[in-house]
């Protein structure tokens, strides 16, 4: 005995009701367009700057306790703290805008408190060449390593032995700026390599959790990613996506016609979008890995429509003469509709688990491409079909304004 899901040679109108239904969808896909110029989205470290730390704890420490001391340090910005994993293991992630504690204000003191140092150790005869540069309107600071070269003053000769790469270290550290310096005897300058914002959360984490912390091994990850960069991956980030609809309204056109490929596009762009307002109602945390469920939302969402769209074609060639496009579009969906939704359910069971079960970056994942592929269904059948009724209809309104241009033109010639 077969057990069907949906009965076989269903007759639901979707045509009949495809204007108030795909009305609603695109109001809604427009709602995920504006939307985040009103609330801003969740943005991970890797798209809005900052710095991500990963650690855990010997012994139970409140969540809340974390997180104020954190934001009450002025050392951090912007601090977010959550915890991960199975509560015995005592593993919180702390985000924060701070991605240095080398800001282009700290730098400007630096270098002037080393170049007052090395002209006195060199009797006013060397200054400071090589200095990076910081510009505080475009960047939060410096984030690695630099370098920096002694030059002579203007009218004197160089002195013979530059001050030793530990004198300038010092220095620095005199002047708030924890390094390691060593000189860099081919190129005859100074490389600097600041510790950064590391042995400032270790500090602050031994100081306010001496018991629970262990210094050696309580840091598991910090990742810091600058201001310009996070711009850039979202710029990237969303050039992607919209490479990814480019390349599958090719690919339609090819493989199907004119008529198809746009359908498809404007359907894949409408679930991205109104998967993106869940996203940022629910204020999912944005990362690479999101963007990667987007991506795969892409490919999932063209699977049903392409599918669907081959079972119109076949019923095109098949129909008799007089047969509205609008019915076999119709009978098409009909026909796919089993396939359809176990296709989707299947695909759930094996992603729900991980919405449910799993953390951070995974079950973001997993819960967008549980909300996108319910979308991309419904999607599939209000909003690709009735596009490509729409479409058709363009096209041959198209085709006969070109007939009727001809027949004019033909009868000038005469």
């Amino acid at each position: 005995m077969i057990i069907r899901l949906i009965p076989a040679n269903t007759k639901i109108p979707f045509m009949a009701i495809r204007k108030p239904v795909m009305g609603a969808l695109f109001l809604i896909a427009l709602c995920g367009l504006i939307l985040p110029f009103i609330v801003s989205p969740n943005w991970g470290t890797s798209f809005q700057g900052g710095t991500s730390i990963t650690l855990h704890f010997d012994k139970p420490v409140p969540t809340e306790q974390v997180r104020k001391e954190f934001v009450d340090d002025p050392r951090f910005e912007s601090v977010s703290v959550q915890q991960i994993g199975d509560e015995s293991k005592n593993q919180y992630v702390v985000r924060t805008r701070t991605s240095t504690t080398l800001n282009c204000v700290k730098l400007d003191a630096v270098k002037q408190q080393l170049n007052a140092a090395v002209a006195a150790q060199t009797q006013q005869i060397m200054t400071i060449g090589q200095w990076p540069n910081c510009d505080a309107d475009k960047e939060d600071g410096i984030r690695g390593d630099f370098y920096v070269s002694l030059v002579p003053v203007e009218g004197k000769q160089a002195v013979e032995t530059l001050p030793a790469a530990t004198a300038i270290q010092d220095v620095l550290k005199a002047a708030q700026l924890e390094a390691v310096v060593s000189f860099d005897e081919g190129a005859n300058r100074y490389l600097v390599k600041p510790t950064g914002i590391q042995n400032e959360v270790i500090d602050l984490l031994t100081s306010k959790f001496p018991e629970q912390f262990n210094r050696s091994l309580g840091l598991d990850q910090i990742d810091t990613v600058g201001a310009d960069v996070g711009e850039k991956f979202r710029s990237d980030a969303v050039v992607s996506i919209l490479v990814a609809l480019l390349l599958m309204l090719l690919y339609i056109g090819l493989r199907f016609d004119a008529r198809y490929a746009p359908a498809a596009v404007v359907s894949l762009t409408v679930t991205t979008l109104i998967t993106f307002l869940f996203v940022n109602i629910a204020q999912i945390e944005i990362t690479l890995e999101t963007v990667a469920a987007f991506l795969s939302l892409v490919g999932y969402g063209i699977n049903d429509t392409i599918v669907t769209f081959d079972r119109i074609r076949e019923n095109v060639a098949l129909a008799e003469p007089g047969v509205k496009t609008q019915d076999i579009v119709n009978k098409a969906i009909n026909e796919c509709l089993s396939r359809t939704i176990i296709t989707s359910i299947t695909t759930l069971v094996a992603i729900i688990p991980l919405a449910v079960h799993a953390t951070g970056a995974t079950q973001a994942f997993a819960i967008i491409m549980s909300f996108g592929i319910c979308v991309a269904t419904f999607n599939s059948m209000f909003v690709s079909c009735p596009m490509l009724l729409v479409f058709d209809d363009f096209f041959k309104n198209m085709a006969k304004r070109n007939e009727a241009r001809k027949e004019i033109e033909e009868i000038n010639a005469m």
